[in-house]
């Protein structure tokens, strides 16, 4: 009798050695020590409500911090749904500017809106960073992010001012830059991703968004160190007071300046805008659907042939750190 128990438990054992790895969990890729020998990149984002960011990371976050009712969200409009992920363990070497921290490992959850610390939302910068880890993964990636929203730029972004928007946002990369040309022997920039003009329309000074916006343009590559610095700039596609012409004055800014470029994922009307691209019915913020599309458009586009030679190289003497 004992002997049949232990011919039954050793076949038991083995079973178990068989099955149990078909259905074990696949590891996380590993998180990678910083790669210091060889170049950084940098990705940038300023804007307003849009740029920081309104992706939902899920429908069971959303739900679980009571977000549901008032903001009901599109079937298939989160970062989950559409194949994007929001487990830090699967970003290996990417890191985010949090103001008074310095830079973070990114974590979808807690850092991607590095203002608030908001663990419901992210930006473009999450499907960018996504993929910049596929392309380049010898080299360490770094974002700057600063989207307060509400914010126009005939004003709170307004160069020339020294307590406004820009002002903060110029802090934050100037002192993100200094810590990493200490750390590595290159600091390559993508460029700028700008996502903001919903405010201006609002404020009714649509007539005046194209100047406006070229000279924050040529503000940013004098003040970064990158005079060749490329801005990447969404097309508005949802109704906002004036928003027509905010969107010519981006088209024109763009024809005018080719290191401009316009990010396009206009469906032709805005009733199949908001059902594509917004998370919430009729609400006017990009999706993490939309955002995926646009990661899309960008990388098809002018990062189509992507190289690190391709990227910026940033010059610390061309600017000044405070």
């Amino acid at each position: 009798m004992i002997k049949n128990w232990v011919v039954l438990f050793a076949a038991v054992m083995l079973l178990s050695v068989c099955i149990v790895p078909a259905f074990a969990k696949v590891s996380a890729p590993e998180v990678k020590n910083k790669q210091t020998d060889k170049p950084a990149i940098v990705f940038l984002v300023a804007g307003q409500s849009n740029a920081g960011g309104c992706g939902i990371i899920s429908t069971e976050m959303h739900k679980k911090l009571g977000r549901h009712k008032r903001r009901p969200l599109i079937p298939g409009s989160t970062a989950v749904e559409v194949g994007l992920s929001v487990d830090a363990a699967d970003y290996t070497h990417s890191y985010m500017w949090v103001p008074k921290r310095g830079f973070q490992r990114m974590d979808p959850k807690t850092n991607v809106r590095p203002i608030t610390m908001n663990g419901n939302t992210h930006g473009m910068e999450l499907p960018v960073i996504a993929e910049l880890e596929k392309r380049f993964p010898e080299n360490d990636i770094y974002v700057v992010k600063y989207g307060p929203g509400g914010t126009n730029l005939h004003h709170d972004w307004n160069s020339q001012r020294t307590n406004g928007r820009y002002a903060v946002w110029l802090g934050y990369y100037r002192k993100s830059m200094a810590q990493l040309i200490d750390e590595y022997p290159e600091v390559r920039v993508i460029g700028l991703y700008w996502d903001q003009g919903e405010s201006d329309g609002i404020d009714k000074k649509h007539g005046e968004y194209a100047r406006n916006l070229a000279s924050f343009v040529d503000a940013v590559r004098r003040d970064t160190g990158v005079p060749k610095l490329k801005i990447f700039i969404r097309k508005h596609i949802f109704n906002w007071p004036n928003i027509d012409a905010i969107t010519a004055a981006q088209e024109e800014v763009v024809k005018d300046d080719p290191r401009c470029y316009l990010l396009d994922i206009d469906l032709g009307n805005s009733q199949k805008n908001y059902q594509a691209w917004a998370y919430s019915p009729g609400n006017g913020h990009v999706s993490s659907k939309g955002f995926v599309d646009l990661t899309k458009r960008l990388f098809s586009g002018p990062l189509r042939n992507a190289t690190i030679e391709s990227f910026d190289n940033y010059d610390i003497v061309k600017t000044t750190i405070d």
